[in-house]
Formats: structure tokens, sequence, C-alpha cells
């Protein structure tokens, strides 16, 4: 146990998120602003050391299909203000970090599905060999960056995420649209049980190593 402290207490670990090689829109032809803000990334969007706050001013966000009046989701327009995250490979994704559109009114998020797809699966096969389908519910703060655990390991090169409600009614004014202002995938930490099981490893092979040098000079 001792030699596991030890060992762990002189690697630190700094957060770092993936890069996200590009993001689009099914209502990109009406979109007010375009789904690319939402991935400026560490150091531009969000602050770069945790924990990690809001700092970009960009936005994404849908038009108001109801002329400006009423709730985006009253009904939903079609398409659906689906978002397509391409991470440029298959990587291992244990969480989605949110920031919210606005402090000010209620076009914001406040409720998201996540569906995924191998590099194998393609942008046509969501859902197929990765069946995980969960549904989030952020705050409507702009500033702190908003975790959400999957609870599990997910491998994926896509990812899915679909607003199925904002604050329409709950933060007034607004409503009539949908958006977001920063989407991040952090790259998971090495697992501790596996650092622990290396370190000790590396300690008894010291500890072999110094024996049998002993014994040759014996």
């Amino acid at each position: 146990l001792s030699a596991c402290i030890l060992f762990l207490g002189g690697s630190a670990h700094s957060d770092l998120f993936y890069s996200i090689a590009s993001v689009s829109s099914d209502t990109s032809g009406t979109d007010f602003y375009p789904a690319t803000r939402l991935i400026e990334g560490a150091g531009v969007g969000f602050e770069a050391a945790a924990p990690h706050n809001r700092t970009g001013t960009l936005t994404w966000v849908t038009n108001a299909p109801n002329g400006g009046l009423g709730d985006f989701f009253g009904p939903t327009p079609t398409p659906a203000p689906r978002l397509v995250f391409d991470l440029g490979s298959t990587v291992p994704l244990q969480e989605i970090s949110v920031w919210g559109y606005s402090d000010g009114n209620g076009n914001g998020a406040n409720q998201f599905s996540l569906r995924f797809a191998s590099a194998a699966d393609g942008l046509a096969g969501f859902g197929t060999s990765i069946t995980f389908n969960p549904t989030y519910n952020p705050i409507q703060n702009v500033t702190p960056r908003q975790s959400f655990a999957f609870g599990q390991f997910v491998n994926a090169r896509y990812v899915e995420l679909t607003p199925e409600d904002n604050f329409f009614g709950i933060a007034p004014p607004g409503g009539d649209r949908v958006g977001l202002g920063e989407v991040a995938f952090m790259i998971p930490e090495p697992a501790t049980g596996s650092l622990c099981l290396f370190g000790l490893a590396l300690v008894a092979g010291l500890r072999s190593c110094s024996r049998r040098a002993w014994a040759r000079t014996a």
C-alpha cells in the first residue's frame, strides 16, 4: 500500500480534453449561430485548468420556427435540432461536459439525449453496435462546467446529441429557440487500480534486482 501511495504521489494528472474534429447540425440551414461555435475547446471556449469555467462568448442556437413566439418544442420542428460530433477516431469516453447557452433567457437546452457510433458503424450507425442511450438535464448557468458521467466506458468516434427540451416557461423570457454554449469530452484518467498494480510490480522488481545483486557480491 505504501509503495502504491509513493508511486502515485509522483505522477500528477492534469485534465485533458479530446480535440473534436468537427460538429454538424441537422438545422444548419436555418441556425441563427452555427454549431461550429460549440467546439472552441480548452483554453479558448473554457479554462484549460480546473474548474474549467466558460470563458468564450460564442454559442450555437437555432432559429425561432414559431416566429419568435411560444415554445421551440411545441411541437418539435422538423428536422430536429440534432448535433453530431466527430472525434476523429474511436476513443474511450466516460463523460460529456456542457456549458449553458444563456443566463438571461430560456433558450438553453435543459434536456438532451446521446447516442454513439464507432468508426466502423459510421454516421448512419448510431445505436447499432453501441446501444447506450442516456438522457441528461443541464442547468441554465453559462459559467460552470457541467459534467455528466456515463457510469461506464463507451468506445466511440461519433456522438449524437439531441436537445429534447429548453427552459421555456421555467426561465422566461425566450424558449422559442434551443442552444448550447460549449461541448467537450475529457480524456479519461488512467485507472487508479492499474497504476497501483504497476507501481507495486515496479517496486517488487527493483527489490528482486537488489537481492540478486547482493547475492552475487556476498
